[in-house]
């Protein structure tokens, strides 16, 4: 399967959501721009960072008028979990690993029979369209958010 690459329409995809309902990428078009993130756990380190960044920012993307998703190979009850622990105004999407090889957000790490496959550190811009602007891959999240914010500007 060939990774998602800018310029194109983003794959469309249905997930369930932490607000109880199933999150339909194609039906978000026209409505704004989205932020879609992937997470690889649920508990600590850098992914809770990632995930309290995107909360830290949420007003600014939403003055942006821009969406945010967060999307994780956790199941719903810990998603909900997280985003209840957390505080955090924008849905979490359990995803089964489809949605992540889809989008090339997926790398192995370990080795032999250790080795597993997670979520890398990646972020994706759509316009109201749904066509991929940006795709920010291993990102360093000190300067992420500021990263994203400014392709708002500049990209959109």
């Amino acid at each position: 399967m060939t990774p998602v690459s800018l310029g194109t329409q983003a794959p469309d995809f249905e997930l369930k959501s932490t607000n109880g309902e199933t999150f339909i990428l194609s039906s978000e078009r026209g409505k704004s721009n989205l932020v879609i993130f992937f997470l690889n756990a649920t508990i600590g380190g850098t992914d809770t960072q990632v995930a309290e960044s995107f909360r830290d920012a949420s007003e600014l993307f939403r003055g942006a008028r821009t969406t945010i998703v967060g999307i994780c190979s956790a199941p719903l009850n810990e998603l909900q979990a997280l985003k209840e622990k957390l505080s955090l105004p924008y849905e979490l999407l359990s995803d089964n690993e489809t949605i992540g090889l889809m989008y090339g957000a997926h790398i192995r790490q370990g080795f032999g029979p250790f080795s597993r496959q997670k979520f890398s550190r990646s972020t994706f811009l759509l316009d109201r369209t749904g066509v991929i602007r940006r795709i920010f891959r291993d990102v360093d999240m000190k300067d992420h958010i500021n990263e994203v914010l400014a392709s708002l500007d500049t990209d959109l």
